[in-house]
């Protein structure tokens, strides 16, 4: 055996010198394989510690019932029979509208609704907008007059009213879609009869959303009778004209508002519903409260093209062109992404979810594509993920035998918060140079995504509460809405905009809005006007 001095006189060798300094092709790889092998190790137990260590909400209690709010008022439930059989159709022609139904409604509140009309301060916005003042004890000090102005921006600015004496607002709207021609005969109640049938009250504007308003007037009535007066103002805001828009009603109710310098500590309006059966794979309840809804947008597409007749027919008409911009558009949509209502959606349902999806969210900083392209599998989530784009649309020719010059087609766009209608304009015009079309795209409709709510603040807090303690078998959560509604002009004046609409639906059920067989049972209905009660108490 050689002695350590041997050895140290070998090691400076120049041949055993260099092989210790470059090793071969196997050590090298196996050096690799270790290092790949400790770093898959490191980020596994990251993932699951950062998985076992996640805490989504404490289950509610499965099978709990809803809360019983005792019998609803027969005279109640003939008032919402009444409000439906009031026909208050809105209509895209706005000068088109009649408007005798409207005004018979406002008479009706008036009539039905006695000491409230008493007690509130009602003012008329365009002929049919409705604003309600329900001034707090003290005359309502709290909500700035006209004669003072909003302070202005800026550094200078004069501090704004503390959330303690700002008042809130409740929101409705009172026009209704129409019935498709066609589908009347399809109604187990006729769509306008207010019918009550089995506890439940049929026709349009039980569930859009006529029944929302009637329950806060309902409740409001309620507790005048007891003499109650709130702590703050209680704006009452109800617009004619949600389902065309609202730029005639919520628009200009906030105009009218913001002259005045009114802010409200919150908003809350319709939205989001407690639902079962609304996603896949959770076996609970969803409470449903909408902190920000998608922007709405439609597009019109115009391809042009070779006239003429149709016997001499170049390779592809101007239809066939469209068809093919249609296609490219399907095929190429805007990018996922995961925005903060979703977020915060996923991570107090993913307890519901099974462990893969609880370990996705959990590490979102490592499995957001994966989670994503998931998300993008079905029409309810990707909505959720994604700006989408439906073509719904389209004209060409007038005559079989008539090359049409042009064809155009029209795309509904709902936009995703962080995004914007120049974004998407600018993706439809990447497109349709990418197709090397001579063709045209400019917006019909252009509005942005709301600004988003936050879902940890004191108002927010408060809906949850009371939507936990009467839906108690529902795990609430916040909500990205996909479609539009009027408390999205109502971001102008407070940074807590909720949308939440106190029943309890199956998803079936959901599809009756704006659809045939509208209803809505007198035992949801009675547990709104009991929501409501104590929201108005407890604000």
């Amino acid at each position: 055996m050689p002695t350590l001095p041997t050895l140290r006189k070998l090691c400076k060798l120049p041949t055993l010198r260099r092989a210790a300094l470059s090793p071969g092709p196997e050590v090298l790889m196996q050096v690799a394989l270790l290092v790949v092998l400790a770093v898959v190790v490191a980020l596994v137990a990251v993932v699951l510690v950062r998985t076992f260590g996640f805490r989504p909400p404490v289950a509610p209690a499965q099978g709990a019932p809803d809360l019983d709010p005792g019998p609803v008022a027969p005279e109640a439930i003939e008032r919402l029979g009444a409000a439906i059989r009031i026909p208050t159709i809105s209509t895209l022609e706005y000068e088109a509208t009649d408007f005798a139904p409207f005004e018979a409604f406002q008479g009706f509140l008036a009539d039905r609704f006695p000491l409230f009309h008493e007690r509130c301060e009602l003012e008329v916005v365009n002929g049919h907008a409705l604003i309600y003042r329900w001034p707090c004890a003290g005359g309502g000090a709290a909500a700035p007059s006209a004669a003072a102005p909003a302070p202005a921006g800026g550094p200078n600015a004069a501090p704004r009213p503390p959330a303690a004496l700002l008042p809130v607002a409740l929101m409705a709207h009172y026009d209704v879609v129409p019935v498709e021609e066609g589908t009347e005969q399809d109604w187990e109640q006729p769509p306008f009869s207010g019918a009550l049938v089995d506890g439940v009250v049929w026709g349009r504007g039980t569930l859009d959303i006529k029944s929302q308003l009637m329950a806060h007037l309902e409740a409001a009535e309620n507790l005048m009778r007891t003499d109650f007066v709130p702590k703050r103002d209680i704006y009452f805001c109800y617009g004619h004209d949600e389902e065309v828009g609202g730029e005639q009603g919520a628009e200009l109710i906030v105009e009218r508002l913001k002259e005045r310098g009114v802010r409200f500590a919150g908003v809350l309006d319709e939205g989001g519903l407690v639902v079962t059966g609304a996603l896949s794979g959770v076996g609970v309840p969803i409470g449903l409260i909408g902190v920000a809804e998608k922007g709405i947008s439609n597009y019109q597409f115009r391809v042009r093209g070779t006239g003429g007749h149709s016997s001499m027919p170049p390779k592809s008409t101007s239809l066939g062109l469209a068809a093919r911009l249609i296609a490219l558009i399907e095929r190429q949509p805007l990018p996922l992404r995961l925005t903060v209502p979703v977020e915060g959606m996923l991570r107090r349902l993913c307890g519901q979810m099974g462990f893969v999806t609880r370990m996705a969210v959990a590490n979102l900083w490592l499995f957001r594509p994966l989670l994503l392209r998931i998300l993008a599998g079905s029409p309810t989530t990707n909505a959720m993920v994604r700006t989408t784009s439906a073509v719904t649309m389209a004209a060409a020719s007038d005559a079989c035998n008539v090359l049409p010059q042009a064809s155009s087609f029209n795309v509904n766009v709902r936009i995703l918060p962080g995004e914007t209608t120049q974004d998407v304009q600018r993706h439809f015009e990447g497109l349709i140079a990418r197709a090397g079309l001579d063709a045209t795209v400019g917006p019909l409709l252009a509005q942005d995504p709301s600004p988003v709510s936050p879902d940890d603040s004191a108002f927010y807090r408060s809906v949850e509460r009371l939507a936990s303690e009467f839906y108690p078998s529902a795990l609430v959560v916040p909500y990205l809405v996909m479609g539009g509604t009027d408390s999205r002009q109502f971001c102008a004046l407070s940074d807590d905009v909720l949308r939440f609409t106190p029943i309890h639906i199956t998803e079936e059920d959901r599809q009756h809005i704006h659809g045939t067989n509208e209803c809505l049972s007198v035992e949801n209905y009675g547990r709104m006007i009991a929501f409501y009660e104590r929201f108005l108490r407890e604000e």
